[in-house]
């Protein structure tokens, strides 16, 4: 039996190599956003109350050339923090996000977001539903079975001989 568990463990771990090393690249990648401003850009925290409107939102929005905003059918999230006057603008076809003063409705920072990004490829979700469901969704399956029988093949010898003495 234990044999036959080594070779399915050996073909297995080859067979989900690349969508594993694809999830595991990215979930590290993923784990350091909060640090990481290649990922995810740092902006300077606004410490006042929430003021401007909706379209003052949309004007600071499409100063930004490299954002491609013209309307709100470009925007794809805003993430609004009323308590400290913080809004930051996602843009839908571009990875640009916008931080927006809350008070003044000034532009305060913009830089790309590849979170986002990364979230889709770690998750398969950029290669379509097929090669999600697939091919990521079995690997991580792969992955389960690579750990439980690496475990059993790892304590086999301790129990031949426990079961020897």
């Amino acid at each position: 039996m234990f044999r036959i568990m080594r070779k399915y463990h050996r073909w297995v771990s080859i067979v989900i190599a690349l969508p594993f090393l694809i999830t595991l690249v990215t979930g590290i990648t993923l784990a350091t956003r909060g640090f990481n401003s290649w990922v995810q850009p740092e902006y300077a925290p606004v410490k006042s109350a929430l003021s401007v409107s909706f379209e003052q939102i949309l004007e600071a929005a499409r100063s930004v050339p490299e954002a491609q905003i013209q309307s709100w059918k470009d925007v794809s999230q805003i993430d609004i923090r009323p308590a400290v006057g913080n809004i930051r603008l996602r843009a839908k076809n571009t990875q640009w996000e916008i931080q927006i003063d809350g008070v003044t409705g000034q532009v305060t920072g913009k830089g790309i977001r590849r979170a986002s990004f990364l979230t889709a490829l770690h998750e398969g979700a950029y290669f379509g539903p097929v090669v999600r469901y697939g091919l990521f969704l079995p690997s991580a399956v792969g992955v389960f079975f690579l750990l439980v029988s690496g475990i059993i093949i790892f304590v086999q010898p301790y129990l031949a001989r426990r079961k020897k003495a």
